[in-house]
């Protein structure tokens, strides 16, 4: 990205409802990188990620990770980082 990666990109959307006061679920945050350590997932859950996939992805799987996808508010959870 020729901004931010899309670790910064995360935080900067979790920071963004939490300032916002945002109703309602927070946004999906979808990671999907060719970069699998455990280091590299860790980071983007730190940062507000709710998916991590690494390349090469199907289709089929991040279509039924998305739609089987809750929100942790609706989980009685705090949501988003």
């Amino acid at each position: 990205m020729p901004v931010m990666d899309g670790m910064e990109a995360a935080r900067e959307i979790r920071k963004l409802e939490r300032v916002a006061g945002r109703q309602g679920p927070p946004a999906l945050i979808i990671a999907l990188t060719g970069l699998g350590s455990t280091t590299n997932r860790k980071e983007a859950f730190d940062s507000g990620v709710d998916i991590f996939l690494t390349k090469p992805a199907r289709l089929k799987d991040l279509r039924k990770m998305i739609d089987d996808w809750e929100p942790k508010v609706a989980k009685g959870g705090v949501g988003g980082a």
